[in-house]
């Protein structure tokens, strides 16, 4: 698989790579668009986070529209195979960094690469805004997870737990 950029990454600007896989099928990284909701609500039920159409709408028209947040998606033949959510943090303790949210793979095509394209598009896109730090969080219970972002260069920094109250 080789990577060839067309657009130069900036923070503002659009990046879209081709990616040619030995099939020879064209594969496209690029910023999600509002269209891309019905497809990335799809993707995100397969790790079992089922999401109302309308409201994940509603969360990327927002996430769109603030430069500390990016979206990639992974299309083939207008069918997107993945997506990423990346967003900037800033915390009173510690430099700011970039946090990725979420990253989905379609479980029919994951171990081809597309999550390590998305990551590194993220981290582009980190470096290109003046970051030095990418940080990832994962749920346990996702095994693969932690080898994945290992191979990627991440390291385990700790391990916490997570509580939420509904309000």
């Amino acid at each position: 698989m080789s990577l060839i950029p067309i657009t130069p990454l900036c923070y503002y600007a659009k990046i879209q790579y081709a990616i040619f896989h030995r099939e020879g099928v064209v594969h496209l990284i690029r910023k999600a668009l509002l269209s891309d909701a019905q497809e990335i609500a799809r993707l995100s039920s397969q790790l079992g986070y089922p999401v109302n159409v309308a409201q994940l709408e509603e969360r990327l028209h927002y996430i769109c529209n603030h430069n500390d947040h990016i979206v990639y998606v992974m299309e083939s033949n207008h069918v997107l195979h993945g997506w990423i959510h990346a967003h900037v943090r800033f915390l009173i303790e510690s430099p700011p960094f970039v946090e990725i949210a979420g990253l989905i793979v379609d479980s029919a095509y994951r171990g081809n690469g597309i999550g390590k394209q998305l990551v590194q598009s993220c981290e582009e896109w980190a470096a290109a805004s003046g970051f030095t730090k990418i940080r990832v969080r994962t749920n346990l219970t996702r095994s693969d997870a932690v080898p994945f972002y290992n191979r990627m260069g991440f390291t385990l920094k700790k391990s916490q737990h997570v509580l939420d109250k509904e309000m």
